[in-house]
């Protein structure tokens, strides 16, 4: 389950670090500083690793290499001011329905600080398939991704 979190919000932070280039004022091109992005989505995995493991010991917290935490209530994963790197946060609230048939994860987070961006997600993984099957959608700042389209990109 620790990979379903990190595909969510590593596809999160990416599509929002891409940005709409139209809607800036700023005429400056710039790419994406790819080896910050990876060390804060190591970051990010180290933590969710810890925190899909309290799932199966009754919850607690992972605290952010940056500040805040993620606590485990349940099958929920609530991100308060969670920060992997001190500059990007993230509030909100996944629940994991590890009962539904495909698996469900669902729920709101914000992205704040060196990325200012809402991430609604709603996403199915099927964790009978090897690799598992992701669906569903992913809308970060109103656009919407297809999960099955982003994970197929990823892995190519």
């Amino acid at each position: 389950m620790s990979r379903t979190l990190m595909f969510c919000l590593a596809c999160a932070v990416g599509l929002a670090g891409c940005g709409d280039d139209d809607s800036k004022e700023d005429e400056t091109p710039t790419g994406p500083d790819l080896s910050a992005n990876q060390e804060l989505l190591v970051e990010m995995q180290n933590a969710l690793e810890k925190a899909v493991a309290l799932i199966f010991t009754g919850g607690g917290s992972v605290p952010g290499a940056g500040g805040g935490q993620v606590v485990v209530e349940g099958t929920s994963f609530i991100f308060q001011e969670y920060s992997p790197d001190g500059e990007l946060m993230i509030d909100g609230q996944l629940d994991l329905n590890i009962l539904a048939s495909p698996v469900t994860l669902k729920g709101t987070i914000e992205l704040t600080g060196s990325m200012e961006y809402p991430v609604i997600v709603d996403m199915t993984i099927d964790v009978r398939q090897e690799p598992f099957l992701y669906g569903g959608t992913l809308t970060v700042d109103g656009e919407i991704y297809d999960v099955a389209e982003l994970e197929e990109e990823a892995q190519s």
